[in-house]
């Protein structure tokens, strides 16, 4: 074996209500929780179902905010690799990292998981000992790795993203905690450190932004909006909407035809509506290089940079257009929200197109976004004759972009141009970049050298710079792609795919149609 592990011991502690302990263990450790809840070293919540594997040598704190005593058990291994192997004699020495140096975490463990380690702290013999440490310790890696494949591991904005979709629920601040394994007070802390906001605050913001889009159709009357979005009682929410907006929902419907629009986002969107905004920002991410000509004299706002509220008073706009990523600057939104109604969609989540009809009807703007929508359909079935010849029936085509640190983003179907390439041309992704990419529509972020996973017959690779399209070309990982697999690799630039709303959407279809066709790829 390559490795073994030799349990040490265990023992039940109890940490007492509103204290803290600093201990350091001389032994690789495994912590399950058995009542109450704590902070493991001032950033890891503890509950009932928590497990926690540490190091040998870790410096561990505990610190009991509650008003009842925290109790867990510390169970005591070492672990050995193989060091040397001869004449049939195997030389192991002690492993000092079992885990990553921040240790294995998770929450939600499972009745097998307590049965096991019950069954290791009662158990007395050495052999059946070492028999449920190797049990216990699998079955918490196992469980490890099912809970982080289907969470992409809980990030916060996994939590908001969560209140998102499940705003027009009867969400409580405690319910969503527990559901996260978040102490309740640790998780009002982080929800503020986050948003700026409390939680009942951040979800008021999400249902009444929810409320914006839903009013734009006229077949739902304001009592059916209100009850779509978490609101039982119409009243309350005509005052909310009020109070946020300075409009009732009446009057938002009918706020129409505006003239001075400033947007953070969307601009392709816009300009496909036939709207030039009096503001925007001048940020790759919103506006290609080659595009900020059509806006004429309006006004940017330098990359990296927001405007200021007084910038904005300046432009005397009627209507702001904003992301949803701006909800982790609520200040902004408030200030915002003094000087113009504020319009909040979601950001790298609609269809495309459905957000383009989305805009459209706040601005009163749909045969505008129409003829623009056919002019792209168009050139979509156009590109799907040109590639005929070119794609072959069973071959694949993937979207990718190269990263720093020797990574590679595959990329679902909003972003980098993807939708004109799986939507609309309908052209075939391999089966990996289907279950792993499109299927639960999540980005992914991997390893170059994993990039034999991912391998398309065509590969429309994103780049930043000129020296990653030498990289590209040079890089034994994609020269094995193109050789061993007979891939051939496109190389696109960044600039030209960051933003993918409206018209630049449509650009980048010209662009990813003639790369194909032509044949341009890395020879």
């Amino acid at each position: 074996m390559e490795q073994v592990s030799r349990f040490e011991g265990v023992e039940e502690r109890i940490l007492e209500k509103k204290s803290q302990i600093q201990f350091t263990e001389a032994t690789n450790v495994i912590l399950v929780v058995m009542s109450g809840t704590a902070q493991l070293n001032g950033y890891i919540p503890l509950i009932n179902t928590s497990i926690f594997i540490g190091n040998l040598g870790l410096r561990m704190e505990l610190k009991n905010e509650e008003d009842q005593p925290f109790v867990y058990r510390i169970y005591h291994f070492q672990q050995y690799k193989l060091r040397n192997r001869q004449d049939f004699q195997l030389t192991y020495e002690l492993s000092k990292e079992y885990v990553n140096y921040n240790g294995l975490v998770y929450h939600k463990s499972s009745n097998k998981v307590r049965k096991v380690s019950e069954a290791l702290y009662q158990a007395n013999k050495e052999s059946e000992q070492a028999h449920l440490l190797y049990k216990l310790l699998f079955t918490i890696e196992e469980e490890f790795k099912l809970q982080k494949s289907q969470l992409t591991e809980v990030t916060f904005q996994s939590v908001l993203d969560y209140v998102s979709i499940n705003s027009n629920k009867p969400l409580k601040r405690d319910e969503v905690a527990n559901h996260f394994g978040y102490h309740q007070n640790y998780f009002s802390k982080l929800i503020k450190a986050e948003t700026g906001w409390s939680f009942s605050d951040y979800l008021a913001h999400i249902r009444l932004d929810k409320a914006k889009v839903l009013l734009l159709d006229s077949s739902y009357t304001i009592t059916e909006v209100s009850r779509k979005i978490g609101y039982q009682d119409s009243l309350y929410f005509s005052r909310k909407f009020r109070k946020q907006t300075g409009l009732s929902p009446t009057e938002f419907r009918l706020f129409k035809g505006q003239k001075r629009i400033f947007t953070f986002q969307f601009t392709g969107d816009l300009l496909a509506a036939g709207i030039q905004p009096v503001g925007t920002l001048n940020w790759p991410g919103n506006i290609p290089p080659h595009f900020v000509q059509e806006l004429g004299d309006a006004f940017l706002v330098p990359r990296d940079d927001y405007p200021t509220i007084e910038q904005l008073k300046a432009l005397d706009v009627d209507l702001i257009i904003a992301p949803s990523y701006l909800y982790t600057h609520p200040k902004l939104i408030e200030e915002l929200e003094k000087i113009a109604p504020v319009f909040i969609l979601k950001w790298d989540r609609w269809d495309r197109l459905e957000e383009a009809k989305i805009i459209a009807k706040l601005l009163g703007r749909e045969e505008e976004t129409a003829s623009w929508i056919a002019r792209y359909k168009e050139k979509v079935v156009r590109g799907k004759e040109l590639l005929k010849p070119i794609i072959e029936v069973g071959e694949t085509v993937g979207v990718f972009e190269l990263r720093e640190n020797n990574q590679v983003g595959v990329w679902r179907s909003s972003a980098r141009g993807a939708y004109n390439i799986y939507k609309q041309l309908e052209l075939k992704a391999p089966k990996s970049i289907e279950e792993d990419v499109l299927t639960p529509h999540k980005h992914l972020v991997i390893d170059e050298y994993l990039i034999s996973s991912y391998v398309a017959d065509h590969m429309l690779v994103i780049v930043h710079t000129a020296e990653q399209g030498l990289r590209l070309k040079e890089s034994k990982y994609w020269e094995a792609i193109r050789m061993k697999y007979h891939s051939k690799v496109y190389i696109l630039q960044l600039e030209d795919f960051w933003a993918s709303e409206g018209v630049f959407l449509e650009h980048q279809l010209d662009i990813q149609v003639k790369k194909l066709a032509e044949g341009d790829y890395i020879l």
